[in-house]
């Protein structure tokens, strides 16, 4: 054997043990990944849906499923009127799987969104079922009992004492008519009463029915709250024969303070106008 072999033998053990020292302690090298899919999928597995709290981990196959379920409820607000796209997306937003009560059991079930719809319009002959879920989506679990529904829509017409009321153009403009108490019935009966006569008309006079049909939020206000906002609209009426057709037109006025400031500064505005001499 050459010293030059004998060299090389003697010190070609140690080597390999530094070559396994290095790879034991060197840092591993990311491997990147082939495509936009991958990146996506290793992404959601490291930091979940919302990014990197981890909260709601979904894989490449349970999303596909929460599409499937959001194309199903999607078609079932479809089919009883629903065409607009955000109010659609906001429906379907009220049956997020992250919500664990008994109103996103509903809003995620296709078959329970049909049967509310079904429901309420067979009660309601041509109301609009998804204005009426997406401004008040607490009655979905009132509406999605035939039953409850009908007790429901008895205590909204018993709190109304006035003859030929549209109880569908109430339920469209205010849906949480469906799930007040009976005492929030009685005190809207007595809003009623006080509304009457605060315009000085019966309560079978057209203007009391016209003003519950276009601002039905009156029937959560407390009597003394809409006795002086119609005192506070009188003065305003200018145009009017009358102040039940003044309040009637302006029916919104009476629940919102910032309507009937608007209609001060208008006057106001217009009794200081004066016409140019000619």
């Amino acid at each position: 054997m050459t010293v030059a072999a004998a060299f090389s033998r003697a010190f070609a053990p140690r080597r390999r043990a530094s070559a396994r020292a290095r790879c034991r302690f060197a840092r591993p090298r990311a491997v990147a990944s082939s495509s936009f899919e991958d990146f996506r999928d290793d992404d959601a597995r490291s930091h979940g849906e919302w990014g990197a709290d981890g909260i709601a981990q979904n894989s490449s196959s349970m999303a596909a499923m929460r599409q499937a379920w959001e194309a199903d409820a999607l078609d079932a607000w479809r089919r009883h009127g629903t065409m607009n796209e955000t109010r659609a997306q906001r429906l379907l937003n009220l049956g997020s799987r992250h919500r664990r009560d008994a109103l996103g059991e509903v809003y995620r079930d296709p078959d329970a969104i049909e049967a509310m719809c079904a429901t309420i319009e067979r009660f309601l002959p041509g109301v609009r079922a998804g204005e009426v879920f997406h401004k008040c989506p607490e009655c979905a679990v009132t509406c999605a009992d035939a039953a409850a529904t009908q007790r429901a829509l008895v205590l909204v017409r018993e709190s109304m004492p006035v003859p030929a009321v549209d109880v569908r153009r109430v339920v469209e403009r205010a849906p949480r008519v469906l799930i007040m108490t009976p005492a929030e019935g009685r005190n809207a009966c007595e809003v009623t009463k006080a509304l009457a006569e605060a315009l000085g008309v019966e309560l079978d006079d057209e203007s009391v029915r016209d003003i519950l049909e276009s601002a039905a939020e009156v029937l959560f206000e407390e009597p003394a709250t809409i006795r002086n906002a119609v005192r506070e609209m009188e003065p305003l009426n200018r145009s009017h024969p009358t102040l039940a057709s003044f309040v009637a037109e302006h029916a919104e006025a009476l629940v919102a303070p910032g309507i009937r400031a608007s209609l001060a500064q208008t006057l106001a505005m217009r009794k200081s106008y004066r016409a140019p001499p000619r």
